[in-house]
């Protein structure tokens, strides 16, 4: 019956029904692959006609997830099959089961990361039909089976693995929040200053959605106050313009000067001194 099925896909209307069954997926003329991509994340798409739209997407930091967009949600959790189908011209290929897979009532049902996701790939590449099967969301009187389509994914994942291999290797929590050092009476950037300021001003450039960069800076006690609040305010300076330097739009910047006003650590060893000199730079969505 699963062969019969998925020869079916290339040759009737997506979305026919028979007594007792629901099926839905791309016929031949039909499957499309689509391809979006940005240093930020990555998207692999079909559209599945009267259904909805299943969708790889790669993230920056290496998340890897699966989802499938309904057209109506199911309102309800529940539990499907998963598995792969070989189309029936492979009738030497056995039927890959991938297990029971869980439904949430959200215009999602199925979300899936990394493991998973990657195995459906690996199915599709080989030209198999991941399929889903369930009970009807309606009253459960029907078998439903969604088909996701290999026909013409593999042009399309080469470019999906191009754009996974181009994707920053840190997502916006890794520089969300960055931390600056410097030198007792210092307003020179380390190395490590500059490797750091580097990442944050590449995350900048391919995110657009980050509003805003505020550039908080802090010294020790050691001096008179409104030096350090001029030091500090030098500091975060110095760290704006490394940035704009590097592309980032000046009117993106707060600079805030607190001096020696909020230290994080005692002023009394030199460790503590150390920890009080510093610039921090927090990016806002």
């Amino acid at each position: 019956m699963r062969y019969w099925m998925v020869l079916c896909v290339g040759l009737v209307p997506a979305g026919w029904v028979l007594a007792g069954m629901q099926h839905y997926g791309a016929a031949l003329h039909e499957a499309k692959w689509e391809v979006a991509s940005s240093r930020l994340v990555c998207t692999l798409s079909q559209t599945i006609p009267l259904y909805g739209t299943v969708r790889f997407e790669g993230r920056s930091g290496g998340q890897l997830d699966f989802a499938v967009q309904v057209r109506a949600q199911p309102g309800s959790s529940g539990v499907a099959q998963l598995a792969s189908l070989a189309p029936a011209w492979k009738h030497d290929t056995p039927t890959l089961e991938l297990g029971e897979v869980p439904v949430s009532g959200s215009s999602e049902p199925f979300r899936f990361e990394r493991p998973l996701a990657r195995r459906l790939l690996a199915e599709l590449e080989k030209g198999m039909f991941p399929t889903f099967t369930y009970r009807d969301w309606a009253d459960g009187r029907d078998q439903v089976t969604v088909t996701i389509s290999p026909v013409k994914v593999k042009a399309a994942l080469g470019e999906f693995q191009r754009c996974l291999d181009d994707l920053l290797p840190y997502g916006f929590g890794a520089v969300q929040r960055t931390l600056i050092s410097f030198a007792h009476g210092g307003n020179v950037l380390s190395p490590d200053a500059r490797e750091a300021l580097d990442r944050v001003a590449e995350y900048l450039l391919a995110d657009g959605s980050v509003g805003r960069v505020e550039i908080e800076g802090y010294t020790d006690n050691v001096g008179f106050r409104r030096y350090n609040e001029t030091l500090s305010r030098q500091r975060s300076e110095l760290v704006r313009d490394y940035l704009v330097g590097k592309g980032v739009a000046r009117n993106k910047f707060v600079i805030r000067a607190y001096g020696e006003t909020k230290p994080v650590a005692s002023n009394r060893t030199e460790q503590g001194r150390a920890a009080n000199r510093r610039v921090i730079v927090l990016l806002t969505k």
